[in-house]
């Protein structure tokens, strides 16, 4: 067995590489959630302007590729972590490839200067899982474990309405907004600075983070990248009486798997909760969703299972879970 770095532009092994973690994940989780093979080749070719990433490969003696571990540093906040997948053909598991592409990887994170390594690990709601095992065994440690839940769009819909008719008289005097891929000039501001609350507000049980950075050129290159790699983010947020942004929701859906998407950030500053703004959000976003890509069907979101305000929305919305995604860390 050999170790290497991929060139991030040889897109045969790249693609190889891909394959590997589509083939590690679909014989492990219940529901394909799967990056697209479009968005990884133009993550991988273009590179990222806030992240340094490496991918790892493991070759067996003919020189084929069955394991895959990606390493990424972001270079912008956080610059004593390195985050890590690893993913291991089912046809080659039990054969020493994910420690070796583990220890791997904590030479290249060690030679960036990061003493911190993160990783994620699915498994069933109420039991372990190989990848969980796995992690353990490196000695890794969980930090924060996120309930993962799905709904289906076309048949909650029904549900709406009534949360909607709810939730307005909670919160007159501001204003639910709407936007699709591009965030409004006039909220760049107020986007940034609720993006910098998240690890701030967000439960983030023991992991060793620090807020991150905005600002509006971060904001438009997630944008401009987005847009090449045909990706969509469906936003809603609350305007208080004031005219700031204290609220926002995203969901994030590619071109390339129509009838799926992912739920990523939803925030309401400390200062203005109590209005139900993140339900109003919620319920408009769904809404927005289906008005702009009526074939999606599944949404999958994650929350903490101490974040008992937005499990509370969720489960109204008809949200089930279906797996944990375990959160974990280790110096390194």
């Amino acid at each position: 067995m050999d170790i290497r770095e991929i060139d991030l532009h040889d897109e045969p092994q790249v693609r190889r590489h891909w394959e590997v973690g589509r083939a590690a994940e679909a014989a492990t989780r219940p529901y394909d959630f799967y990056w697209p093979w479009e968005s990884a080749r133009l993550t991988y070719s273009e590179g990222r302007y806030d992240l340094e990433i490496v991918l790892l490969g493991a070759f067996d003696g003919e020189g084929e590729l069955w394991g895959a571990s990606r390493v990424e540093h972001t270079v912008h906040d956080n610059l004593h972590v390195a985050s890590a997948t690893y993913h291991v053909h089912p046809d080659r598991w039990r054969h020493g490839m994910g420690r070796a592409l583990a220890e791997a990887s904590f030479d290249v994170a060690r030679r960036r200067g990061r003493r911190l390594m993160t990783t994620e690990a699915h498994a069933p709601t109420d039991e372990s899982s190989p990848g969980l095992e796995f992690a353990r065994s490196l000695g890794f440690t969980e930090a924060l474990q996120d309930g993962m839940k799905i709904v289906d769009l076309h048949e909650s819909q029904h549900l709406w309405p009534g949360l909607a008719a709810a939730a307005e008289s909670r919160h007159r005097g501001y204003r639910i907004v709407t936007w699709l891929d591009l965030v409004p000039e006039e909220l760049v501001d107020g986007y940034c600075r609720l993006n910098e609350l998240f690890f701030e507000d967000a439960p983030m049980g023991d992991l060793d983070v620090e807020p991150e950075r905005w600002d509006e050129k971060r904001v438009r290159e997630r944008e401009s990248r987005n847009s090449r790699q045909g990706r969509h983010c469906v936003s809603a947020g609350a305007v208080a009486p004031d005219g700031d942004l204290v609220g926002f929701t995203e969901v994030v859906l590619s071109d390339h798997t129509p009838t799926r998407a992912l739920q990523s950030g939803t925030i309401v500053a400390a200062e203005h909760r109590g209005h139900r703004l993140g339900t109003a959000m919620k319920v408009a976003n769904h809404r927005q969703l289906l008005r702009h890509f009526p074939r999606c069907r599944l949404l999958m979101t994650g929350n903490a299972d101490v974040n008992a305000a937005m499990n509370t929305v969720n489960q109204a919305l008809g949200y089930r879970e279906v797996e944990r995604c375990v959160e974990l860390q280790r110096e390194i």
